[in-house]
């Protein structure tokens, strides 16, 4: 039995003893479990601080267990089992830490000193003075390895760093002290475990778990001595140093602890948590993991463990899993002697020189022991008694290595840490974080805000939507004494969860029940923004609570109010134009303006003259959103009472009666570049090739024609019409100067980037690059569109009309005069509200385009001044520190730090598992943003989910737009994925109006965020692609591109038909990129709910596709020509044509 440093053996005294001594004088390097607290917080390492804490509360708590347990014995008569269980506690033996000294970090400094090895033991990357020392940079090339900076070369140093630790010598006073403690018992007579104890390791934030290296079953005093050098290497080893760098900690001056323990020669050992560590949110039960032999078999993964959870409270096992055990580590000598391996007297001939890291062998498991649990259930319940009573002394959910030996049944504890994935206990206590709901969704706001999102863009969007709505509700009549009550509420709209942005669901009912609209306010939102689940009743309490604040109205306030929104609604049109009159005026007035040229003064008031002159006026988009969501809600509930059609029909002939609107302004860019694409394909044949062969050429003309640029300028400044076919004129004059095809395509494509270079992929977000940094983009578009022919706007817009029209004809056939009357004026008013909250966004677009542009030229103020390395950084401020900086208020000179402190955090957010689409917290919300584990956790769309992945084959969405499709999916997380895009269904977890000049060139869209009225949607619809968004079930993680699928977009289906990303499939799915032209099939009109285009991969020849599409064609009209393949990877087919 190893000695240990909790009990009253000699030999643990004696060590003590010695150590204590040793740590009394004023160069000792060795610390032990009785060194001052101050000490050995300094210099032990978090392993052996841990070890310091767990020897000093070891027998207090062993006492208090054992005590508890008597007492829960006696009053435990519940069952015979429990009773058992309680009785067995009552009679615990000693819990016990095995005797340990510590080399302090103050010796690996001496080490380090007396070598002068400081500069050989520093790593310095080559990066810019201010840079973050993250694993990523805000400024890499995307596409570029973002470590490059950071990590190059430290293969190389730590191999370097190993070789002078283990070649230099230990100072001789330090190698003198280590010597008097190891060859004291206990340690002289037991073979000893040689640990590191990082400085930063087992702490509260950073583990380093399994990251430094530690040594079993060492004797030889050079062995230890090697091993104690080998431990201060493994503090520079490439993972560690590379974490370092992951988590931001220094990487110029590691220090490094190192202990050595007597080893325990355990027959069963393990792991086990306080705390569940795969259930954050729950208190309720411990884990106890276990496997026979030594415990590195269970650590390192190569040996499965039995698995025991017990409850925190009775200490009773609730639920175990016994594997079947194959085999267990053991040291070499393990069969030598009867006797505990760990005293060096049993070794026997062994020459315990050969004794290392690795050293342990795998020795198989007799079958009589294969499948018995490594614990007794009592044992368990020990442990997890243990663990409790230490997570109550310490504060935290504690991870606790163990150990038994042979016939021993005294519980070694070989190490503890804190849980850093866990909250501390202080989490759960009300009383410290409070206990108010708050319901978090971005169903909706995704898709205008996608993924992590940058601190000036969530600052510039709260502050815009606190200042709308609250401008709302004054023009909508509510009291200014209520708008003054709602301010918190206004002002909390939105919430930032680990860099995502959320709407903060609570407060938008709030705010929602301040007008005295006589509807279901709460349904009809959720339509609008697209949440997948209604209030359960868990929540109908919380918004009862909600619904008791709400403002009393008098019978005439009420009245006032809806005579006012009624009047509103009445001169909707009059307050559109009214809109776009201002927003035009000072939209072009932004635009006439180089930002750049102004001081930081000027831009931050023009930051806020742009929110008093636009963003305030922003009333009629509101209003107007309000007047969508009823509406558009009234028009789903007609369909489905007057029709009788289920759901999915329902909502499919809904979408069939918003088709083919046109007068919408966000598809405008997607047409404008299918004329350009037209102009190419008409053009002669040296043109065409040379604008589809050449893209960079094209590139680099559109870029420096000095004349168009000059132009455009001109343009911009006179405000030059906002139609492609007005601005003819300025193009002929261009072209008329330059005889030369090539020219005038270019400067229709300068045109087009001059109207619409502020666009960009996540268009809302600040910090993206628009189409004017890359207008590479806009080229490959245009050429795709040439390639497969897809430009045929009057087709695709008859094709809109023939499903419009057949869903008028349904209803004007099914309903009688009066209902028919009704639903025709709720449908009017839903078409209206639709094309105007379209027309409105896209004015958003503009607006947010503008405080892109400040931001940056802010930005280069702050790059001139040497406050910032890249005017892209400014991106990392919020709007507040722009003003403040500009104002004299900041309260940090340190900007470059600051925005580096950011970097790193946001770029672990970006690394990370984005948080759940719907969500409650209670209590203050910053609790949960540091727990990515507790968000999952609280996902109260889990059971949606899981319904969803019933049937494995099968993926279930929001119809959008009809049409059923076969083929080949192309999956994209980023618009780079999209390149060469030829027909393929597109695959994405979420899509911006930014996205839509690809929709003519697939087949189909499956949209895993998003909802019926988001801009993804309408603009779907618009172009009549198949559609189906929200799609539960995991589509991102459950599709690879070269799948083949068959969407059924009226269901809202998805069918897996080809499981594998087979490469004949993603040949299937390649683009012709020769220029050389194919047929392409015919897209056909079906009935109302099904749209199929055939497939040019029958057995027929072209012409027997050419004839039988001429024919089809006559029966229904077509979408226009889908991509030019050789094979077709979609196929879509009429069900008339069969």
């Amino acid at each position: 039995m190893p000695a240990s440093s909790s009990s009253s053996s000699s030999s643990s005294s004696s060590s003590s003893s010695s150590s204590s001594s040793s740590s009394s004088s004023s160069s000792s390097w060795i610390l032990s479990p009785s060194s001052p607290a101050d000490v050995v917080q300094r210099c032990a390492g978090g392993k052996a601080l841990n070890l310091w804490r767990l020897s000093g509360l070891i027998a207090a708590t062993a006492s208090e267990t054992a005590a508890a347990a008597a007492a829960a014995a006696a009053a435990t008569n519940a069952s015979e089992s429990h009773t058992e269980s309680n009785a067995s506690l009552a009679a615990l033996l000693p819990v016990k830490v095995p005797s340990w000294i510590c080399i302090s970090t103050d010796a690996f400094d001496e080490f380090v000193e007396h070598n002068g090895l400081h500069a050989q033991l520093t790593y310095r990357p080559a990066l810019p003075p201010h840079t973050a020392l993250t694993s990523s940079s805000a400024n890499a090339a995307e596409g570029d390895s973002p470590t490059t900076p950071v990590t190059a070369g430290l293969a190389a140093f730590a191999e370097r760093a190993r070789e002078v630790c283990l070649s230099s010598p230990l100072p001789d006073a330090l190698r003198s002290q280590i010597l008097n403690a190891i060859n004291k018992e206990p340690f002289s007579n037991h073979y000893v475990a040689v640990r590191s104890s990082g400085a930063d390791e087992d702490s509260g934030q950073h583990s380093f778990a399994g990251q430094f290296d530690s040594f079993l079953f060492q004797s030889k005093e050079h062995e230890i001595m090697r091993a104690i050098r080998s431990c201060w290497a493994s503090c520079f080893s490439e993972r560690v140093m590379a974490h370092r760098i992951e988590c931001g900690l220094a990487i110029t001056r590691p220090r490094m602890a190192v202990i050595v323990q007597v080893m325990v020669n355990s027959a069963v050992s393990g792991v086990a948590f306080s705390r569940h560590p795969l259930k954050a949110m729950s208190t309720s039960n411990a884990l106890v993991e276990a496997v026979y032999g030594i415990g590195e078999g269970l650590v390192s993964g190569e040996i499965e463990p039995d698995s025991f959870e017990v409850d925190r409270a009775t200490f009773v096992v609730k639920e175990r899993v016994i594997v079947e055990k194959e085999s267990e580590l053991r040291p070499p000598h393990h069969q030598d002697s009867g006797k505990s391996a760990a005293t060096k007297a049993s070794a026997g001939a062994v020459d315990p020189s050969v004794l290392a890291k690795s050293s342990l062998v795998k020795v198989s498991v007799p079958e009589a022991r294969k499948k018995s649990a490594a614990l007794t259930d009592v044992q368990a319940a020990q442990i997890a008694h243990f663990l409790v009573a230490l997570e109550a002394r310490l504060g935290r959910p504690q991870d606790f290595e163990y150990g038994y030996e042979q016939n021993d049944a005294t519980l070694y504890c070989l190490q503890a840490r804190p849980v850093v994935t866990l909250p501390p206990s202080a989490f759960f206590d009300n009383s410290v974080g409070g206990n108010v709901p708050t319901l978090w969704d971005n169903s909706n706001i995704v898709e205008s805000y996608s993924g992590v999102t940058s601190p000036a863009t969530f600052s510039f969007a709260s502050y815009a939507y606190a200042l709308v709505y609250t401008c709302t509700l004054r023009v909508a009549g509510v009291p200014a004494e209520v708008i003054a009550d709602y301010q918190p509420y206004l002002t909390n709209m939105l919430g930032l969860v680990r860099g995502n942005i959320y709407y903060n669901l609570m407060n938008w009912y709030r705010c929602l029940a301040t007008i005295p609209v006589g509807v279901d306010k709460g349904k009809f939102m959720e339509t609008m923004m697209g949440v997948k689940q209604t209030l359960d009743p868990a929540l109908e309490r919380e918004l009862g609570a909600i619904s008791a604040t709400e403002p009393q109205y008098s019978i005439g306030t009420k009245i006032r109010v809806l005579v006012s929104m009624l009047h509103k609604i009445y001169t909707l049109d009059g307050l559109v134009a009214s809109f776009f009159e201002n927003f035009n005026h000072h939209y072009a007035h932004a635009r006439s303006i180089d930002f750049f040229s102004l001081s930081i003064q000027e831009q931050s008031a023009w930051i806020r003259k742009l929110h008093r002159d636009v963003t305030s006026k922003w009333e009629t988009p509101i209003l107007n959103d309000t007047y969508v969501m009823l509406f558009f809600g009234m028009l789903k509930k007609l369909v489905g009472q007057y029709l009788h059609l289920d759901s999915d029909k329902a909502q499919s002939l809904q979408n069939d009666l918003l088709c083919g609107q046109g007068d919408v302004e966000s598809t405008e860019p997607t047409k404008m570049l299918m004329r350009i694409a037209a102009q190419v394909d008409a053009s002669a044949a040296p043109v065409r090739k040379w604008f589809l062969e050449n893209q960079q050429d094209v590139i680099a003309r559109v870029l420096n024609l000095s004349e168009v640029r000059s132009a455009t300028k001109r343009a911009r400044r006179s405000q030059s019409a906002d139609h492609f076919g007005d601005a003819e004129a300025f193009v002929q004059a261009i072209s008329s100067t330059k005889d030369d095809p090539k020219h005038t395509i270019c400067a229709h494509i300068e045109l087009f980037l001059d109207k619409y270079g502020f666009r960009c992929i996540n268009e809302l977000k600040l910090e993206e690059s628009t189409l004017y940094d890359q207008p590479d983009f806009v080229i490959e578009s245009i050429a795709g569109y040439v390639r497969t022919k897809s430009y045929s706007i009057d087709a695709m817009e008859e094709r809109e009309l023939a499903i419009r029209h057949q869903a008028e004809a349904t209803i004007n056939s099914t309903l009688n005069p009066v209902k028919r009357a009704f639903f025709n004026w709720v449908l009017w008013h839903a078409r209206r509200g639709v094309r105007h909250r379209e027309n409105m966004r896209f004015a958003r677009t503009k607006l947010f385009g503008l405080f892109r542009e400040l931001w940056r030229a802010y930005g280069a103020n702050l790059v001139k001044l040497g406050l910032l390395q890249d005017r892209q950084d400014a991106f990392y401020l919020t709007q507040d520190e722009l003003y403040a900086f500009a104002d004299g208020r900041s309260v940090t000179n340190d900007i470059a730090g600051l925005v580096a402190l950011r970097k790193h955090e946001y770029d672990e957010y970006r690394k990370g598992v984005s948080p759940p689409e719907r969500f409650m917290t209670r209590g203050a919300a910053g609790l949960f943003m540091h727990y990515p584990q507790i968000l999952g956790d609280l996902n109260m769309l889990r059971q949606l989910e899981l319904d969803a992945a019933a049937d494995p084959q099968v993926l279930r969405g929001t119809p959008c737009c009809p049409g059923v499709v076969e083929g080949v999916v192309r999956v994209a997380v980023t618009i780079n994925e999209t390149k060469n895009l030829s027909g393929e269904i597109l695959v994405t977890a979420r899509t911006d109006p930014g996205w839509v000049p690809l929709y003519p060139l697939c087949s189909g869209l499956l949209i895993e965020r998003g909802s019926l009225l988001s801009h993804s949607a309408v603009v779907a619809r618009e172009l009549g692609l198949p559609t189906i968004v929200g799609i539960s079930g995991g589509l991102m993680k459950r599709l690879k591109t070269g799948m083949r699928v068959r969407i059924d977009a009226a269901k809202g289906e998805v069918r897996i038909l080809d499981d594998t990303d087979s490469g004949s499939n993603v040949a299937a799915a390649a683009v012709n990129v020769s220029g050389k032209d194919t047929k392409a099939p015919d897209v056909l009109v079906g009935d109302s709910t099904t749209r199929k285009r055939r497939s040019n991969s029958r057995s027929r020849s072209s012409n027997e596709d050419e004839e039988d599409g001429a024919s089809k064609r006559s029966q229904s009209p077509a979408r226009g020509k889908s991509p030019a393949r050789g094979k077709s990877p979609a196929r879509v087919e009429s069900k008339k044509s069969k």
